[in-house]
């Protein structure tokens, strides 16, 4: 980074700080502030509820572990203090309240206390301690005691992050939000964080559920190295925006009362609900942000509307923003072993470098149409969310969840390459002449060279995803000691990419110097890449993509108080899985024709390392005629398939509560059937023909769990878990469609297996909890999961009658004896993870004045796991693909008696994105640190300012390939992302 880069960060957080300053209340003025009358309406109903609202008016922390079935009978509106506020709606309550210098406690009064009126308490005093009682607290630094609150009381291992966490943090989406939990990774796109690993186990691995059952939101990336559009079990977690949700935890145990999946984890999404918030209602919100590498400012709207008495409840919600991104830098495609014919080696290369370029002795590696690449993409995002709820005085509980989002991608990307006809995208046996040239180690690191075909690209893409979800779920006392809990809802994540046009031109015969890998890649062109005189067209392609998931739950569970201190949970599910969609593909090539129609030319200049002509896509299309309208003539071999997943599961939990000696503790046994049946259905299909093929397997699985949760001492937590659970294989790799290339001697089929077993895993997670009132918790952890095969790709010689194929794809002359190829998905071996969790959540409070009000969050996670790839025929070791072995985060945070600011630091280690080919051996995501900055201003009682600062660091997003070698493939940058906003709430 420049140090011109530097000095503008410097200028906006001291700009900040100097603004957020103003906020600043000395000790003595605090006191005074509390005293000031403040206009209150306080609605009946809970007195939970009622406390979060006064808080909210008055804009001070109160911190409650009261029993939530506490109740005011009347509304409250009035002009007072605080104080007198606190006393009036309590009166009568068998409540304690207690003054703080930052606030107010109100907890359970004695039990020996003489009247059941509440009193007030003027001396500062201890914090009560946290109960397992639901805490409502307001502010950032509450919301983080909340969260811990949550995590102290649970029965499992879990990781929560709270509403004003989310929704007060720059965090474009609930990844974002994500990665400062322990063991949570993400991988970042358009700027942000888009797939979650849990624990060192990828997005595969991950289970989400969006309103207690589980969904798939798919969309696609613009850049090709990450992957275009794929059907895939991985969430698109940037479908969403982050002030949707109220919770977010991430479940890292499993029990068997919960749907099995997700070997990694779970993370639970819950959309806002009216009992969430205090009373009737309204927030509208909006900011403005600059867009990384473009120019000008896009918005984003918040609106809510919660309206609620005592019983019922309704609330909308709807968020819309307007985005911009641009990533550029230097791309790769891909790095190969290369030969060179004699005569197109110069006279100036050395002996040495010539005979290894000849292919003499251990192989060179050249990088394929070193580029120059550039993306950007306006996309818009709206989220649409309402909710009812409704609570009876007999504990009967109703909720409606209703969801809809929609996801829209304009795309344009930009490429100026070394990969015309006569390239550098492999051998070099053309017009390609080699004038001088450094090999490092394998690696051809630099080469300039005369007689290069150079190419520039233009991709025009548009496509949108719609996710749609209803979710009814109930709870129904039967009696005193019973409950019935039932939840349905369907979920349908709809992607279509109708769009996606490409123009190729092409400029023969230049002079092209590169350094492909290393710090700073480069290159240089021996003529005008901006003439348009020096371009013509050579192709244009046309793509299209369909991805339909569809998602169903129903559920019934019975929990049942057997005595005092056990209770039995028994209940059944049945969950469908769907997966539908389509790839189409043409293309036309007119290097080759003398009368090919000329490309409309026009001149990118945006961000980029050099400005060159391109064909604009509209208008060439438009001149040369080119057909867009693709049907099912067009899809792609092995493309077109079917899968429909059914899951039925009968599951029972006993739950123990009580000591071992003089100890508390909360154990947990349970035990889960699951029977899977897949159904796939696809088309075989070769160079003539398409034929419908289907199969049907099915697998049946025991899954037992145990949870323990000990006190060692009144804040110490021991816990322990131990399970089994599965996740089912990426929908791709269980696809019958399939590739057929029949041959005289034989042939190759390339195919999915739905005959796959699912990936089974036996977890056990150990983990030690110390809990500091409400000032923090320090915890430890380890955790350790063994992983009986991951799925692999393996060729095999088999009888085509073998195949299962339809013998209209035989060669003439061809019978069933005849042998083929089959490369198809199998269980191969499996691995095993261990890894060390630590966290630290602590207010600074004993600092002296005003540094009493910040705090810290830290945590790092170290994970080992490796499995064996097949390379040249031959096992090597490598990493699991998505584990980093190293990652971590860390927050300072200050909270002030009007404002707040937090600086978020996120460091994710290197890790293996893929199996790499040519023998390189992997695909590689280099290490990262990124860096956020948050601070809000409350300008009035319902009124707050909003100052955001995204990737302060601008860190790049570095892809490599070979273990060793570090071979580039990629090295773009987002930019960073600043912005400015106002929530009023009233």
């Amino acid at each position: 980074m420049s140090l011109r880069e530097w000095g503008r960060i410097l200028v906006f957080c001291t700009c900040l700080t100097l603004t957020v300053s103003f906020g600043v209340q000395p000790v003595e003025a605090r006191d005074r502030t509390d005293a000031q009358v403040v206009s209150f309406h306080i609605p009946s109903g809970r007195l939970i509820d009622a406390l979060q609202a006064i808080s909210r008016q008055a804009d001070i922390q109160i911190v409650t572990s009261i029993s939530p079935d506490l109740r005011i009978t009347r509304s409250f509106r009035c002009r007072c203090t605080v104080q007198q506020m606190l006393a009036g709606i309590t009166q009568g309550l068998p409540v304690h309240i207690t003054r703080m210098t930052s606030g107010f406690a109100v907890s359970p009064a004695p039990a020996s206390a003489s009247s059941p009126v509440a009193r007030l308490v003027s001396a500062p005093v201890a914090v009560p301690e946290i109960s397992d009682l639901p805490i409502t607290v307001i502010g950032y630094r509450e919301s983080l005691r909340q969260a811990a609150a949550v995590k102290h009381a649970a029965k499992t291992l879990v990781e929560i992050t709270r509403a004003e966490d989310i929704a007060a943090f720059p965090d474009h989406n609930a990844a974002d939000a994500l990665q400062r939990l322990p063991g949570v990774t993400i991988s970042r796109d358009n700027g942000e964080g888009r797939q979650v690993s849990l624990r060192g186990l990828g997005p595969l691995f991950t289970r989400t559920t969006l309103n207690g059952m589980e969904a798939l939101a798919t969309t696609a990336s613009g850049f090709d190295n990450r992957g275009a559009a794929a059907r895939q079990r991985r969430f698109d977690y940037s479908v969403f925006d982050a002030s949707l949700f109220s919770q977010v935890a991430v479940q890292k145990s499993w029990a068997a009362d919960r749907d099995a999946g997700g070997v990694g984890g779970t993370v639970a999404l819950r959309t806002m609900r009216p009992f969430d918030l205090p009373g009737d209602a309204t927030l509208v919100a909006g900011q403005a942000r600059t867009s990384g590498n473009s120019e000008g400012f896009t918005p984003q709207v918040v609106v809510e509307l919660s309206r609620r008495n005592a019983r019922w409840g309704v609330l909308a919600t709807v968020s819309y923003s307007h985005n911009r991104v641009t990533e550029y830098g230097y791309r790769n495609w891909d790095w190969v072993p290369v030969v060179f014919g004699a005569d197109n080696i110069g006279p100036d290369v050395a002996d040495a470098e010539r005979a290894r370029l000849l292919g003499e002795g251990a192989p060179v590696y050249m990088a394929r149409a070193q580029t120059y690449s550039t993306w950007s993409n306006r996309f818009d995002r709206l989220n649409m969310a309402a909710s009812i709820q409704h609570e009876a005085d007999s504990g009967f509980k109703l909720a409606v969840d209703l969801l809809h989002a929609r996801l829209s991608n304009h795309r344009e990307e930009y490429s100026l390459a070394a990969a015309g006809t006569n390239g550098l995208t492999g051998d070099v046996t053309g017009t390609q002449r080699l004038r001088s040239a450094t090999i490092s180690g394998d690696t051809l690191v630099t080469a300039a060279l005369s007689g290069v075909d150079m190419r520039t690209e233009h991709k025009r893409t548009e496509d949108h995803t719609d996710f749609d979800q209803a979710v009814l779920s109930l709870e129904y006392p039967l009696g005193r000691d019973t409950l019935l809990t039932a939840r349905a809802g369907y979920a349908r994540s709809d992607f279509d990419e109708p769009v996606f046009d490409k123009v190729f031109l092409e400029s023969s015969g230049r002079d092209f110097i590169f350094t492909a890998t290393g710090s700073h890649p480069r290159n240089i062109y021996g003529f005008d890449t901006s003439a348009p005189s020096s371009w013509e067209l050579m192709r244009a392609d046309t793509r299209e993509d369909s991805i339909v998931n569809e998602n169903a739950t129903v559920r019934l569970e019975l929990s049942h108080r057997l005595s005092p201190g056990f209770e039995l949970r028994a209940g059944s599910a049945y969950r469908f899985f769907g997966n539908d969609g389509y790839e189409r593909r043409a293309r036309v090539d007119y290097e080759q024709n003398p009368a090919a129609p000329d490309a409309v030319l026009s001149l990118f200049d945006g961000p980029s390392f050099a400005p060159y002509i391109v064909g604009d896509v509209r208008r060439t299309f438009l001149a040369t005629g080119q057909n867009r309208v693709l049907t099912g003539a067009d899809d792609i071999p092995g493309g077109d398939y079917r899968i429909a997943e059914r899951t039925s599961a009968l599951f029972a939990l006993v739950a123990f509560e009580g000591t071992a000696g003089s100890l508390p503790v909360q154990a947990e046994f349970g035990l889960q059937y699951q029977y899977v049946r897949t159904h796939s259905t696809g088309k075989a299909s070769d160079d003539l023909n398409q034929i419908t093929v289907s199969q049907t397997s099915s697998n049946g699985t025991v899954l037992p769990s145990f949870e323990a949760r000990l006190e060692l001492h009144r804040n110490l937590l021991l816990r322990l878990a131990a399970s089994r659970n599965v996740s089912q294989p990426d929908v791709a790799d269980l696809r019958t469609a399939a590739e057929v290339n029949a041959t005289p001697f034989g042939g190759t089929i390339t195919t999915g297996n739905p005959a796959l077993r699912p990936f089974t895993a036996d977890a056990l997670d150990l983990s030690l909890e110390h809990y500091s009132d409400r000032d923090g918790y320090v915890s430890l952890g380890l955790f350790y999961k063994h992983l009986d095969s991951f799925i692999t790709s393996e060729t095999s010689l088999m009888a085509y009658a073998d195949t299962g194929y339809p013998l209209a794809f035989l060669y003439p002359g061809q019978d069933g004896a005849s042998l083929y190829n089959v490369i198809r998905p199998v269980n191969g071996k499996g691995a095993t993870i261990f890894g060390i969790e630590a966290a630290v959540q602590q207010d600074l409070r004993f600092l002296p004045a005003p540094l009493d009000r910040l705090g810290v969050q830290v945590n790092a996670t170290f994970v080992s796991g490796d499995s064996d790839v097949t390379y040249n025929g031959e096992a090597v070791d490598l990493p699991l693909i998505d584990l980093s072995r190293w990652s971590g985060n860390a927050t300072v945070y200050y909270s002030g008696r009007r404002w707040d600011a937090r600086l978020a630091a996120a460091y994710r280690g290197t890790y293996r994105s893929g199996l790499g080919n040519n023998g390189n051996l992997g695909e590689w995501i280099k290490s990262s640190v990124t860096l956020d900055f948050a601070a809000h201003v409350s300008l009035a009682a319902c009124v707050k300012a909003v100052f955001e600062a995204r990737n302060l660091t601008n860190a790049p997003v570095i892809q490599y390939t070979g273990q060793e070698a570090r071979r580039l493939l990629a090295k773009t940058r987002s930019g960073r992302v600043f912005s400015v906003g106002m929530r009023f709430r009233f």
